[in-house]
């Protein structure tokens, strides 16, 4: 019988603890177990594991071992998982063994450390008190430092082949780091430099107010700073890419970087980087980066920034315009053009509002597409290029919404932006989107006091009829429902003239296919009869060729008899007399239409 049995309690899922064992020494063989905790043992000091369940990662729980120097894990295992905690931080151990991850809780300080994904586990791990020299692992390991530096040292050299963290270290002024794997150090009050020579080196650093520069080799720097006494942040040399979390931060140099991420620093003034760095930033858009860098703001801290303007900083709104315009992706323009139209809504000038849209449209325009991984660049020849066309790349499910954003854009800035009023012009040439169209339609229906967007939308009829019975026809065989309601829809009303009468009904009844035409014209031609027997009768008088192309294809000595059936029927339509409704109420005569009534072509989905 093991020595500890009588303090071990096992489990069926292959779990066992050890709690209160008394001795120094404890030797444990458990092949059935890999989850194993050892608790209270105030004065045990070696533990050594020689079985543990094979092909199984161990977890280790080690609560309360005040004295525990050593720690043998059994080879052939993966990385074990280790959770260390005390009430008070512990002298110095020595973890010989793989371990992949692990994580302490030693009074106050709190720490977690995993080896890197692209490196083997470590093969040992080392604890030793600040004011000893630590005895490094051989390579492929851990160095772990806690508490301060004695008086007569104020720096500390990490040797190379290790990963290290440094907790709690008061007194340290500057770290040497010769490693090129991973170096964590956390809570280093008196912190002020810190020099690497690692290509691979990975640096965290968490609460470390008073730090000023990272100079030499590293691969990438990542940054915590909650409060700082040093408002200026200087990484020098050849480090590549840096991350940064810091409310206070109000100067960065990092020259020569490759890419950098700014959480929450809201305070920085000013910058030094150079031209064409990739920054994010998240949770707010320091004022400085808008002419140094490109950069990618996520919704969240857009919608902050919004709320930020609402609430009278008035100098969150470059900011937010620098941001619209960059957000071009298809994913992103919706966005952007929605808020664009929030912005209108609150009254920012139409000018900007203008030039911010040009900008997102150029950039949408050069950058999208199967080549879009090559960006192009944006200059005023792209802005001007853009402005000839109305189109965008709109995702399927969103496409509606941007239009209408794009088109109460236009409707907020026309009357006093000149190159937004002759921007009328593109729009309705350039309408070749169907969703484009039925979203011009919605708006000028629902605006029923802005005639704007009601002339440009028979602006963009005329233009389809000035572009050949060929177009209408492709714009015929696209049609997915019955446009009938929402087209004449638009002769409901005081701004429509006798000219924009016969504009409608003429884009109506070339646009329907004749099977269409001839069942949804007859209840509407009442409304204005004289133009639509005029069109009706026109069309009748079409040659055959016209006929061919939209009666589908029947076999050759059919066709003949097919147009002469749909001739009759238009001249018919074109013939018939129109009933007054004293007349329709006098006959009872259920099937006649009535404006504006429950007629079955009135219902449904406008």
């Amino acid at each position: 019988m093991a020595d500890y049995e009588n303090y071990i309690t096992r489990d069926t899922v292959g779990g066992a603890s050890i709690a209160g064992f008394p001795g120094s020494v404890l030797e444990v063989d458990e092949p059935d177990v890999f989850a194993l905790d050892i608790l209270d043992a105030p004065n045990l000091a070696t533990i050594q594991i020689k079985q543990l369940k094979t092909l199984k990662r161990p977890h280790l729980v080690l609560s309360n071992l005040p004295e525990l120097a050593k720690v043998d894990l059994p080879p052939g295992h993966p990385g074990a998982i280790m959770h260390f905690n005390s009430e008070h931080a512990p002298k110095r151990f020595v973890i010989g063994g793989a371990v992949s991850e692990i994580d302490a809780a030693w009074g106050t300080i709190q720490a977690r450390s995993e080896s890197a994904p692209n490196h083997q586990h470590w093969s040992r791990i080392v604890c030793c008190p600040g004011h000893e020299q630590p005895p490094e692992p051989s390579g492929n390991g851990l160095v772990i430092v806690i508490g301060d530096m004695p008086q007569e040292h104020d720096q500390i050299a990490l040797g190379s082949g290790n990963d290290w963290l440094l907790l709690n270290v008061g007194g340290l002024r500057h770290v040497q780091a010769n490693t090129s794997g991973k170096v964590v150090l956390q809570q280093v009050p008196d912190l002020r430099t810190i020099n690497g020579s690692g290509h691979g080196l990975a640096l965290e650093v968490y609460e470390a107010p008073a730090l000023k520069r990272i100079s030499g080799t590293g691969e990438r720097a990542i940054v915590y700073q909650k409060a700082s006494i040093s408002k200026e942040l200087t990484i020098a040399d050849n480090w590549k890419h840096a991350r940064i979390h810091s409310k206070t931060l109000r100067s960065l140099n990092f020259p020569a970087g490759e890419s950098l991420a700014l959480h929450h620093c809201n305070k920085l003034q000013q910058v030094h980087l150079p031209l064409g760095m990739d920054v994010e930033c998240f949770g707010a858009l320091p004022a400085p980066l808008m002419a140094s860098a490109r950069f990618y703001f996520d919704e969240s801290s857009l919608n902050t920034c919004m709320e930020r303007f609402k609430n009278g900083e008035t100098d969150q709104l470059s900011g937010i315009l620098s941001i619209l315009a960059n957000a071009h992706e298809r994913e992103q323009v919706v966005l952007s053009l929605q808020k664009i139209q929030e912005l209108c809504e609150l009254g920012v000038p139409p000018d900007l509002i203008w030039q911010t849209r040009r900008e997102l449209a150029a950039r949408h325009r050069e950058n999208r597409g199967k080549s879009r991984g090559a960006k192009r660049p944006f200059n005023e020849a792209a802005m001007t290029k853009a402005d000839l066309y109305w189109h965008w790349k709109f995702p399927n499910d969103l496409a509606p919404q941007g239009w209408e954003a794009d088109l109460k854009i236009w409707q907020y800035c026309h009357p006093s932006v000149p190159a937004a009023a002759d921007y009328a012009d593109i729009v309705a040439c350039t309408c070749c989107n169907e969703e484009a169209f039925e979203a011009l339609l919605r708006l000028a229906l629902n605006l029923q006091g802005s005639d704007d967007v009601y002339r440009l939308a028979i602006r963009c009829i005329s233009e389809y009829l000035g572009k050949g019975d060929d177009y209408l026809l492709n714009r015929n065989r696209s049609q997915q429902r019955d446009p009938t309601l929402r087209i004449v829809r638009l002769l409901i009303g005081k701004r429509v003239t006798d000219d924009d009468q016969r504009t409608i009904i003429t884009f109506l009844c070339n646009v329907l296919p004749l099977k269409t035409l001839v069942q949804s014209v007859p209840p509407i031609v009442h409304m204005c009869p004289g133009v639509f027997r005029g069109v009706l009768m026109a069309l009748s008088r079409k040659p055959e060729g016209w006929f061919t192309q939209r009666i589908g294809t029947f076999p050759f000595y059919k066709q003949g008899n097919k147009i002469n059936e749909y001739r009759q029927k238009l001249m018919q339509i074109a013939l018939a007399p129109c009933f007054s409704e004293e007349e329709e109420e006098e006959d009872d005569i259920a099937a006649s239409p009535d404006p504006g009534s429950t007629y079955s072509l009135f219902e449904g989905e406008a």
